[in-house]
């Protein structure tokens, strides 16, 4: 459209100055040279993270990206230390021989009391609060006298129900049955504890004849046990606890070809324990990973770590473990943190009031906070800009050339190559050639990093008749990047901070030298 009003307004120019008497022409030609807009862009330190670890960038309130990767670890493997196994216990009653006379009331015959052993070790425990579990019970005569009738009463003394706190009891005659023993709670005294058995004979109107040796038998099985908590002495055991990882994203996809050093990384553990008992951890391995190479972490207080632990229930304490080489762990540019360490309790200790609950935990908490404040070298960014040239007669045009200026905010220096991209985004042609080259200086900085002037670049690049071509049958400019940190007038590279408003502004303009015959 411009090109058009030139034109019309040239030709009413010329045609205005002079008198169609005088002079007769054919045809009018022009070689006017249009400047215009052809692509506008701009580059953040944003468009180097990729979607997948966005999600762990964070920005400080200055400005100051980082990088927050926080992972809880969590581990029950001490609770596998602790199965309840099934246990049975048999009792006899000795039956007097002879001939039983009649009798109109319930005697009491005998009263056993009787000690269950849970058969633990090395655990001595106190107190246990089951979730699950029977006590299953079955009564016979031996030998077989359908004509003796008695019963037997059972209090499980120390079995205690937890919300009325009595003791669970039942009478069974002779056959078998079981109870559930679900919220009771089971007192002990070194993993025993007490029942009480009482035999009955039961009234009767006629004599019963008892065979010498002939015994009441009952036996208590108890099953299926597994608690919501136990206390005692949990004994001095150990427990591998398995590999765990925590994985640092960017090092594997935005930065995975960077070269990059921080100045101020923190990465922190710190233990949380569940667990009513003292506790040490051992590493075995603690490490920074990745493909082909590993970095051992050094911490503080070393390994073994004694861990601090609550005193009551619906607790934890935590320890905390810092990391003496962060720097040199993130300037590593680790793919994973990871660790497998051994758990021991009550080390050395024989004695002790210890407990846990079913949902206990041993968790490590790995923290990395990589702010981008350091220097880097060897970081791509691409961006993609649409071109447009609707409005101009390729026939027209017999020599072009690009305009690039750039504002560039961020404290790395550029070099760019541009492509030219078809409207399905296959690349056509580079622009820059091999003998050409496009580098846009960093911004300058502060002692401390910070942004102090942006640099600047004003370049033209002449274009051959090919090139041109190739620009027409363009729909998108693509802008790739390699970067790497300032460096000061000796040309040492400076520890710069890399914030979220920084920005690397492109624009390309089309100086173009025009063929215009007008008849």
């Amino acid at each position: 459209m411009r090109f058009r009003i030139i034109t019309f307004l040239v030709v009413i120019t010329l045609v205005s100055c002079v008198s169609d008497k005088d002079y007769n022409f054919d045809s009018l030609s022009v070689s006017p040279t249009l400047a215009l807009p052809l692509a506008y862009g701009q580059i953040s330190i944003l468009d180097l993270i990729s979607d997948k670890d966005s999600a762990y960038l964070k920005v400080y309130p200055d400005g100051l990206l980082y990088f927050s990767y926080y992972q809880t670890l969590a581990s029950q493997d001490i609770q596998g230390l602790f199965k309840l196994q099934d246990n049975t216990s048999s009792t006899s009653f000795d039956v007097p021989p002879g001939t039983l006379p009649l009798s109109p009331t319930d005697i009491v015959l005998t009263t056993l009391n009787k000690t269950i052993d849970m058969n633990l070790s090395p655990e001595q425990l106190s107190e246990l609060l089951l979730k699950t579990g029977s006590v299953n019970y079955s009564v016979s005569v031996s030998p077989v006298n359908p004509n003796l009738s008695f019963e037997i009463n059972v209090t499980l003394t120390d079995v205690i129900d937890k919300t009325s706190l009595v003791p669970m009891s039942f009478i069974t005659a002779q056959g078998a049955a079981s109870k559930p023993l679900q919220n009771y709670i089971i007192k002990m005294n070194n993993n025993k504890f007490n029942v009480k058995l009482q035999m009955v004979l039961k009234k009767k109107n006629t004599s019963t004849f008892i065979a010498p040796n002939t015994k009441a038998n009952i036996t208590l099985s108890f099953t299926g046990l597994d608690f919501t908590y136990i206390k005692g002495f949990l004994g001095d055991q150990s427990v591998a606890l398995p590999t765990q990882s925590i994985d640092l994203t960017a090092f594997s996809s935005s930065l995975n070809k960077s070269k990059i050093s921080f100045v101020q990384p923190v990465l922190t553990m710190s233990v949380s324990n569940d667990y009513g008992v003292p506790c040490q951890v051992s590493f075995n391995t603690l490490e920074a990973k990745k493909t082909g190479a590993t970095l051992p972490i050094q911490i503080s207080p070393a390994s073994p770590v004694n861990l601090n632990f609550p005193s009551v229930f619906g607790t934890s304490s935590t320890t905390a473990v810092s990391i003496t080489n962060a720097t040199a762990v993130m300037n590593f540019s680790p793919t994973q943190l990871s660790y497998s360490a051994n758990a021991r309790i009550n080390k050395g200790l024989t004695t002790g009031v210890n407990f846990l609950t079913d949902t206990s935990k041993l968790k490590v908490t790995m923290t990395a906070e990589v702010p981008l404040y350091g220097q880097a070298s060897g970081i791509t960014m691409i961006d993609t800009l649409s071109v447009d040239l609707g409005s101009i007669n390729q026939s027209s045009v017999f020599t072009a050339a690009l305009k690039i200026k750039t504002v560039n905010e961020m404290p790395l220096d550029a070099n760019i190559q541009l492509f030219l991209a078809d409207k399905n985004y296959i690349i056509l042609d580079s622009l820059f050639t091999g003998n050409q080259t496009s580098i846009i200086k960093g911004s300058s900085v502060t002692g401390a990093g910070e942004l102090q002037t942006a640099g600047t670049a004003d370049q033209k690049l002449d274009l051959s008749s090919d090139k041109i071509n190739k620009l027409f049958s363009s729909s998108y400019l693509i802008i790739k990047c390699r970067l790497n940190t300032s460096k000061d007038k000796d040309g040492v590279s400076l520890n710069v901070k890399f914030k979220s408003s920084y920005k690397l502004k492109i624009n390309v303009g089309l100086f173009a030298k025009m063929n215009i015959t007008a008849k």
